[in-house]
C-alpha cells in the first residue's frame, strides 16, 4: 500500500488527534492529511516560545488559518528548565517534555488524543535525538515514522497536496545555534534571531548563524556564498549586533553541526 495511504488509515484509526506543530514541512503535512481524514476531530497545538523565531510563528499562524482546523497557541517560558538555559547535551530531551506536556493538557480539555509529532522516519536513524526520547516517554504518536514516510516522501506527498510548506527549508529552533554548556538568555535568543533575521531580509532561507563567544559562524547553503561575500552590509549589521568576527562556514548548512 503507498505509504500515503498507510497514513490515512493509521490517522483513521485514531478517530481523533491533536498535532504537535511548529509549521515546519512535516508537521504542516502532518496536519493536512489528519484535517482531510477526521475534520473537526482533529486540531493543532503550536507552543509560543522565544525559541521560536517571530517569523516562523506569524507563519505557522497563517497556515493555520488558511487550513480553517482547530488550533490553539500556548505562550512557554523555558526559562524556568535550568537544562535548558544551562543548554545541556539533553537540553531538546527537557524542553521537549515539557512543550508536550503542556499541549497534552490543551488536547485533554478537548477531549482529544492521541498527540502527535512530526517525527519521520529519517529521523529515526538520527544519533542525537533526546526530543524523540521525552515524546516516547509521554506516550506521543509518530505517525510518519511509523508509516515510512522519509522527509523526500513528505516533500512529494505535500506538493501534490498543495501544502504550501512542501519547500520549505528545514528549521529547528532558535536554541540549537550556540554550544552545548553555553548559558541560553533571552537576550541572546533575540540576537541570534536577528542576526538569521539579516540574512532572511535579503532573501536567503535555510541559514544559520552559530555563536561562538564574539565569533557569529554562518552556515549557509552553497549557493549564497558569493552574495554572503559580496554584500559587506552583512558583516556590519552583524557586529552591530554585538559579535566582533565574522565568519562563513565553508562546508556550508549541516543540520546539528551542533551536537
Amino acid at each position: 500500500m503507498e505509504k500515503l495511504e498507510l497514513l490515512k488509515n493509521k490517522i483513521a484509526s485514531y478517530g481523533k488527534l491533536c498535532v504537535a506543530y511548529s509549521g515546519g514541512v512535516d508537521s504542516s503535512f502532518l496536519l493536512h492529511v489528519a484535517y482531510q481524514v477526521l475534520g473537526d476531530n482533529a486540531m493543532a497545538v503550536l507552543v509560543d516560545s522565544p525559541v521560536l523565531a517571530r517569523r516562523d510563528k506569524t507563519k505557522a499562524v497563517e497556515i493555520l488559518v488558511k487550513m480553517g482546523v482547530s488550533y490553539e497557541v500556548v505562550v512557554d517560558d523555558p526559562f524556568h528548565i535550568s537544562e535548558f538555559t544551562q543548554n545541556s547535551t539533553m537540553r531538546c530531551y527537557f524542553c521537549k517534555k515539557n512543550d508536550f506536556s503542556q499541549i497534552m493538557e490543551v488536547a485533554k480539555k478537548k477531549g482529544i488524543e492521541p498527540i502527535a509529532d512530526g517525527q519521520n522516519a529519517d529521523d529515526t536513524v538520527n544519533d542525537h535525538r533526546p526530543g524523540i526520547k521525552a515524546a516516547r516517554e509521554l506516550g506521543v504518536v509518530s505517525p510518519l515514522a511509523e508509516c515510512g514516510l522519509t522527509k523526500q516522501d513528505i516533500r512529494r506527498y505535500s506538493k501534490e497536496l498543495g501544502v504550501s510548506t512542501w519547500d520549505k527549508p528545514s528549521n529547528a529552533c532558535l536554541a540549537s545555534r550556540f554550544p552545548y554548556g553555553f548559558e541560553i538568555t533571552q537576550e541572546r535568543l533575540a540576537v541570534i534571531e536577528a542576526a538569521e533575521e539579516v540574512l532572511r531580509r535579503r532573501g536567503m532561507e535555510g541559514c544559520r548563524v552559530r555563536w561562538h563567544d564574539n565569533i557569529a559562524r554562518i552556515e549557509a547553503p552553497e549557493h549564497y556564498f558569493g552574495t554572503i561575500l559580496e554584500m559587506k552590509d552583512i558583516i556590519k549589521e552583524l557586529k552591530c549586533l554585538g559579535f566582533k568576527y565574522v565568519t562563513l562556514d565553508l562546508e556550508g548548512f549541516r543540520s546539528g553541526s551542533m551536537n
